[in-house]
């Protein structure tokens, strides 16, 4: 079964004009170009946002950091400030500890001291005479029995001296230490005398 069917176009049907106008035909192309312009202006704005957030964030990081090391140099000086303070508060104990260790020794414990001073200046076993008062003398002896200058040095009593000096002379000269003069040493000369 096969039909057949007709179409019929009546002349009223029929469009008179063309169907796309070259007036439609140019707004588009007046569009696209509009679009196009606005997209490249768009791209362009956004650069420029970009490159001014970028500037921005560049200014607020480089102020952070400014301020973070001005904090921090406060912080290193109040360190400095609080180490100094420290250390003269410790070596003020220790100078005042020393003092009155010094200051509570003995004749025979100062002696020592004295001797031990004076040995130490010696770098080598020379011949010399070592003058002492005579209330030092017997703990001078038992320390040059026991030293290493127990035959290179010669005990002798010198009532001239001071009390607590010593004097240790050889053919080149002499050389005296007494005790507060060791102390001042010890001390740095700034303990009490």
């Amino acid at each position: 079964m096969l039909t057949k069917r007709r179409l019929v176009l009546s002349p009223s049907a029929v469009l008179v004009e063309p169907l796309l106008r070259r007036e439609d035909i140019a707004d588009t192309q007046r569009a696209a170009e509009v679009l196009s312009n606005a997209r490249r202006e768009a791209a362009l704005i956004l650069e420029e946002a970009r490159h001014q957030a970028q500037q921005e964030k560049d200014e607020a990081l480089g102020q952070f950091w400014a301020s973070a090391n001005h904090f921090l140099q406060g912080l290193n000086q109040q360190r400095q400030a609080l180490e100094r303070e420290s250390m003269v508060a410790v070596e003020g104990l220790l100078n005042s500890t020393l003092a009155r260790l010094l200051d509570e020794s003995t004749l025979a414990e100062r002696t020592r001291a004295l001797v031990r001073n004076l040995a130490d200046s010696q770098t080598c076993g020379a011949q010399a005479t070592l003058g002492a008062p005579p209330d030092m003398l017997d703990d001078l002896r038992q320390w040059l029995a026991q030293s290493r200058f127990a035959e290179h040095w010669q005990l002798k009593a010198d009532p001239s001296l001071a009390p607590q000096s010593l004097r240790l002379s050889d053919a080149n000269g002499a050389f005296d230490i007494e005790w507060s003069s060791l102390r001042r040493g010890l001390l740095g000369a700034c303990g009490d005398e």
